[in-house]
């Protein structure tokens, strides 16, 4: 059995992913913006936004998905979780979203083209 690195898991979990949505724009869009939205709002704050917008909720599934993968959250809605949760368990939470929501950001400046991109 290979052991992977933290930086490796997460990688491998955006990378899965993005592989459906190589030409989602607005999944592009909402991924690149997260890890700005969590550092300015917060991390509860910034999933309820995510929840909220049709064309970021896929971006939400996702950070839902690693959180609960992660074990900070138990349910399938991160936001009423992490309400109840104490304040450790936010901090902690919040850096691996961070952590998570800079992979995806990585992945989907690889992964998906942008408009311009296209006419060329």
């Amino acid at each position: 059995m290979s052991m992977k690195t933290i930086e490796q898991e997460r990688a491998k979990f955006c990378i899965e992913q993005v592989k459906d949505k190589k030409q989602d724009k607005k999944y592009k869009s909402a991924a690149k913006s997260l890890p700005a939205f969590i550092v300015s709002n917060g991390l509860i704050p910034t999933l309820a936004f995510y929840k909220s917008k049709k064309e970021k909720e896929q971006v939400y599934n996702a950070i839902n998905e690693w959180l609960k993968n992660r074990g900070f959250v138990k349910s399938d809605d991160a936001i009423k979780d992490l309400v109840e949760s104490d304040f450790q368990t936010l901090r902690l939470a919040t850096i691996e979203a961070l952590a998570i929501a800079n992979w995806l950001k990585r992945i989907v400046e690889v992964e998906i083209e942008d408009q311009t991109d296209d006419k060329k």
